[in-house]
């Protein structure tokens, strides 16, 4: 875990120190959900709260990014347990071309899971996608997990601010993804989830609160049950 984590980490961050410019950003979300579903799967306690904080640093124009991110599920469990799960991640985004704005992204995801069983407590993933920045943000981000489940999933994404007078904009986003290789995705090739998601961001100066609501159309031999969920995501930006 340590050494392929470790490895993509130092390569990203030597590339993007040799682009750095002036302008390190730093985030910090918290985020309480009332479920947690993942690529159409329902993770962990059916119909729990769970608390997920992150904290994200950005190296100016380099386009590297890197943070961690966690959940808690916080009903009905010894608080002492910790997490059920901590991901660590590196990313790389560049703009190919600015006349028609077509970026790419790669990155590596570690998944930790502090109460897993022995022999599954981390899986690792790396990433590629490719975006447009128009006025629906198509992307289009192919998964490959090499760790727990040797898997793949790609997905189709895109979405459109509203505006909602003179306040704030409702983000409207929608993704289909495909995924095959593992048991964790039901064992097969093909569809697997279709998600619309809708938010409102609210500043209030350094502080974000966003309210948000998902809906996931699933494939069965995935998750039986389609899943509405949603939640509020808190940020702070120095």
């Amino acid at each position: 875990m340590k050494k392929w984590f470790g490895i993509l980490l130092a390569g990203v961050l030597l590339f993007g120190s040799a682009n750095a410019q002036e302008g390190v950003s730093f985030g910090i979300t918290v985020d309480p959900m009332y479920g947690y579903i993942w690529r159409g799967q329902e993770l962990g306690a059916d119909d729990k709260i769970a608390l997920q904080p992150g904290v994200e640093l950005g190296f100016g124009e380099s386009g590297l990014t890197v943070g961690a991110w966690g959940s808690w599920f916080v009903q009905d469990r010894n608080m002492l347990k910790g997490a059920d799960e901590i991901d660590l991640y590196a990313d790389f985004s560049r703009t190919l071309s600015e006349e028609i704005g077509v970026g790419i992204s790669i990155g590596f995801i570690e998944y930790v899971f502090p109460n897993g069983d022995p022999g599954n407590k981390h899986s690792e993933e790396a990433y590629v996608g490719i975006s447009l920045d128009n006025a629906i943000a198509p992307a289009l981000t192919f998964y490959y997990d090499f760790g727990l489940t040797e898997s793949w999933y790609l997905a189709l994404s895109a979405g459109v601010d509203v505006p909602l007078g003179a306040g704030p904009a409702l983000s409207l986003g929608a993704s289909v993804a495909a995924s095959g290789d593992a048991d964790a995705y039901g064992g097969k090739n093909g569809f697997n989830d279709l998600t619309v998601t809708a938010s409102v961001a609210l500043p209030l100066g350094q502080i974000s609160i966003t309210p948000m609501v998902g809906f996931a159309i699933v494939d069965e031999g995935i998750n039986p049950n389609n899943e509405l969920y949603g939640g509020i995501s808190i940020g702070f930006s120095p």
